[in-house]
């Protein structure tokens, strides 16, 4: 494997904290370093796939005091397939990252549903997908 197929470009915002639920943000009191490493479209897949693997590991890695930071993915970036530990990201964003805040948010929709006219299982029919199904609705 290569030892850096980030060969298109890093980028660094350096962001506070959130108060939206499901923001990646949220309760990360010391501000948060949202980190995008691209690459070109016709690298190596498994060179790409271990480097963001590696990539993976560090971050995740993270602490303040012996305590592990609440690191978690961009929603809409590419982390599929990647893992945290013994975890896969799925897990890791269902069961530890959003674990209290996918309960709050799915009482957020019905709540605001509710006011509206429509029910969790009606939104989730029209507007859910595989993978928002087996973090948020599983």
């Amino acid at each position: 494997m290569a030892d850096a197929q980030c060969v298109l470009t890093l980028e660094l915002r350096i962001m506070g904290g959130s108060d939206m639920t499901m923001a990646p943000q949220r309760g990360n009191d010391y501000g948060i370093a949202s980190i995008d490493v691209l690459t070109v479209p016709d690298a190596a897949p498994e060179e790409w796939e271990g480097f963001k693997q590696k990539m993976a590991d560090i971050w995740m890695g993270y602490d303040i005091d012996g305590a592990k930071l609440n690191a978690c993915p961009h929603w809409a970036k590419e982390w599929q397939g990647l893992k945290v530990g013994d975890k896969s990201m799925e897990q890791h964003m269902k069961e530890t990252a959003y674990k209290d805040e996918i309960v709050r948010f799915k009482e957020q929709l019905a709540e605001f549903g509710s006011s509206q006219g429509w029910t969790l299982d009606e939104l989730r029919n029209r507007f859910s997908n595989k993978l928002w199904d087996e973090i948020v609705y599983s």
